[in-house]
């Protein structure tokens, strides 16, 4: 049973049969290999040493893998990380300068994310904390911080849009006109839309300007809450337009409001009375906007 026919001649079944590392048994005239003791059979290599068959086998920064030794920290840990192995595990860690993102794994530190992170005369601006006033206003300007926020503002004697331009206000007279959005945001949202199109959250300085406004929220056709600027965000029950930094020299508050509170920051009028009210800032409204023309 040890030998086959080959050529016509009996012979060992297993010469030249089995590769290194091997031994190989003539069973029922067909070569049976199998590796030697201490080898294990891998596919299109043959027999290999046999390093280890558990993790205890390999030194503590060593894994068993595939019966060998190998570092575990290969091929382990993402991008911007350090690797250590603790008992043959690799254990992930975020390299200096960066933080743990569940979704994004290991990203660079940022000075900031929102404008809190900030000192409150800075922004957050692409992770870094930029000068508020830096660029923001147009000429003849101030620019007065509030919040992170740049609030801006015609140098005495000049009229216009801050963000853009102001001009003397003895060579030219430029009417304030409202711009009603009607898409519910936030506050600061609205704040920012109306930047987006070189205006500013509206502010109501007196009777006209409040006529205009109702005037302004008809032809646009909506009906609800519409936020201006107004807001104590920089001291509790103390209300400045925030497009301008000003204290309220006209009014129209309604009955029982101002409502001086934690939660009610900003300030909204209803399309109902065209009254002034107190209301929460992350809640979405309709918003005015602001802006001038000769």
């Amino acid at each position: 049973e040890q030998k086959e026919c080959r050529d016509q001649h009996c012979e060992d079944a297993c010469k030249d049969a089995c590769g290194p590392n091997s031994i190989c048994k003539g069973i029922k005239h067909r070569p049976i290999c199998s590796c030697i003791s201490g080898y294990f059979w891998k596919p299109l290599i043959g027999c290999q040493i046999k390093n280890c068959t558990m993790n205890s086998d390999c030194p503590e920064e060593k894994a068993c893998i595939n019966e060998h030794c190998e570092d575990p920290c290969k091929h382990a840990c993402g991008l911007n990380t350090i690797c250590k192995v603790t008992k043959h595990r690799p254990i992930c860690s975020c390299s200096p300068e960066h933080v743990w993102d569940p979704l994004l794994g290991c990203q660079e530190i940022k000075e900031c994310t929102i404008d809190e992170d900030c000192p409150s005369n800075h922004t957050c601006n692409n992770g870094e904390c930029a000068e508020t006033c830096n660029a923001v206003c147009g000429l003849n300007t101030i620019c007065i911080i509030k919040n992170n926020h740049a609030a801006c503002s015609c140098k005495p004697g000049f009229v216009g849009n801050p963000f853009l331009e102001c001009v003397d206000k003895s060579t030219t007279e430029l009417r304030k006109k409202y711009y009603i959005g009607k898409e519910k945001v936030g506050w600061i949202t609205a704040i920012e839309r109306c930047r987006s199109k070189d205006m500013y959250l509206a502010s109501i300085t007196s009777p006209s300007e409040q006529a205009d406004i109702k005037r302004a929220c008809n032809e646009s056709g909506i009906s609800g809450l519409v936020y201006v600027s107004g807001s104590d965000l920089g001291s509790v029950g103390k209300y400045v337009w925030s497009s301008t930094g000003k204290s309220f020299l006209y009014t129209n508050w309604k009955s029982g409001e101002p409502e001086v509170s934690e939660d009610y920051r900003c300030i909204a009028f209803s399309t109902l009375d065209y009254k002034w009210q107190t209301r929460g800032c992350t809640l979405k409204r309709y918003y005015a906007c602001e802006y001038f023309r000769s």
